[in-house]
């Protein structure tokens, strides 16, 4: 009998669907997940393209049903759906991260050689070759032996691409932080901004968090650009949701075991999305959430309760001039009738924390701070060289190592350590 991923229920992969392609009398069903396996990448795609309700329907499945059949299959069955539809399987909530991460890796290997076959023959196609750079970035921030371990948990072969990248294991973590960027972050910065996540991660360790604790570099959405779009909702709507899946998507994965905490960490623009989330969807189970640089909760959003969270944190640097510019028509979590936690950010001598000096995320990496690097080649007069140089190592984004910032987001984010939080003045 051929082969079906079609379980008790019809919810795992595309043969969720239940979708039966012309079965013969008394015969066993041919699930769509059965016509796909027989096709080449391109046929697939085709198809899929020509019946677009599939993926609709797959992102609107509970994602608690998807984790009890996936369960259910066994070894082989999973293997040959990782293989033979990856870019569905690494996207599907509900299903174990490590799976997801093995398909997310297939699918992202077989978008840059199509990437690579398009720039080839449209050279001067200038989206492409971002697509290119973008699906490049996310590949180069995989590579390498890294402690810990990184996990390639979302991927979306949109234009532009989006992917989130686990550090840490999130099927046995045991305390998990989104990390959620503002306007302005693409997944062509996805080393930056997961340098951003390794920070946290880091600084974690310091305060007491558990070895067994995982941080994602979540570029699930489309940020808007830098500008007027950013004291905008439409981009946050958007996102919203997107982020919503996928913390549905951890309790899923983690039903019979929880992490201890589940947190969000969000900056500039991304506060205003991640707020959006929590604050309509009352079954996450979100245990704290920090807002780095707020540009602002919406007015139907009236108190920190209204976001289901045990804990909620803002910190705004005194020279940061510009998450204010996102507040036109939004609130500022950290006034006393939104009652959010402040915290401090501004830096502590006495402890040897660095201020936050503007209103970037993260301005410093190995790359970044490498003189030698091409972030740096463009600079050939040696004055002004040494003159950028030395500013770039004296300003630090809230998500910075060593500053008072990244502190207190480590330690709202651990439970049991919020002894050591440093309040804002």
């Amino acid at each position: 009998m051929m082969r079906r991923v079609l379980v008790a229920g019809g919810l795992v992969a595309v043969a969720l669907i239940g979708l039966l392609v012309a079965p013969a009398a008394g015969a066993a069903p041919i699930t769509t997940f059965d016509v796909l396996k027989a096709m080449n990448d391109e046929q697939q795609e085709a198809y899929l393209q020509k019946h677009p309700e599939l993926l609709i329907r797959l992102a609107n499945t509970d994602p608690d049903a998807v984790h009890d059949d996936w369960a259910s299959m066994d070894a082989a069955d999973r293997e040959d759906a990782v293989e033979t539809i990856p870019e569905i399987i690494g996207n599907l909530d509900g299903v174990d991260y490590r799976d997801r991460d093995r398909a997310n890796r297939r699918a992202l290997r077989q978008a840059i050689a199509k990437a690579e076959r398009q720039v080839s023959a449209h050279p001067d196609d200038e989206l492409t070759k971002r697509v290119l750079g973008a699906l490049t970035a996310i590949q180069k921030t995989l590579k390498g032996k890294r402690t810990p371990a990184r996990h390639l948990i979302t991927l979306s072969l949109d234009r532009p691409p989006l992917a989130a990248i686990a550090l840490g294991d999130l099927d046995k973590a045991s305390e998990i932080t989104f990390v959620v960027p503002g306007m302005g972050t693409y997944t062509d910065d996805m080393q930056l901004w997961t340098q951003s996540a390794q920070n946290l991660y880091d600084e974690q360790g310091e305060v007491g968090a558990s070895k067994r604790r995982a941080v994602v570099s979540w570029i699930g959405y489309v940020t808007p650009p830098p500008g007027l779009d950013a004291a905008l909702g439409d981009y946050a709507a958007r996102g919203a949701p997107l982020l919503t899946d996928d913390l549905r998507g951890i309790n899923a994965v983690r039903v019979t075991s929880p992490p201890r905490s589940l947190n969000v960490v969000a900056h500039s623009y991304g506060t205003t999305t991640s707020a959006n989330a929590l604050a309509d969807a009352s079954d996450l189970g979100v245990y704290a959430f920090v807002m780095l640089g707020s540009a602002g909760i919406e007015s139907r959003i009236p108190n920190a309760a209204a976001l289901h969270t045990r804990h909620s944190y803002a910190g705004e640097a005194e020279a940061d001039g510009e998450a204010r510019f996102g507040r036109i028509t939004r609130r500022d979590p950290r006034s006393p009738s939104f009652g959010a936690t402040v915290i401090s950010v501004d830096g502590d001598e006495e402890a040897d924390l660095l201020p936050v000096t503007g209103h970037a995320p993260v301005l410093h990496s190995p790359w970044n701070d490498d003189p030698l690097s091409s972030a740096w080649s463009g600079i050939t007069d040696t004055v002004l060289f040494e003159k950028k140089y030395a500013e770039h190592l004296a300003h630090y984004g809230y998500l910075d190592a060593y500053t008072e910032s990244l502190r207190n987001t480590a330690v709202a984010t651990t439970p049991g350590a919020d002894r050591l939080l440093l309040r804002g003045h």
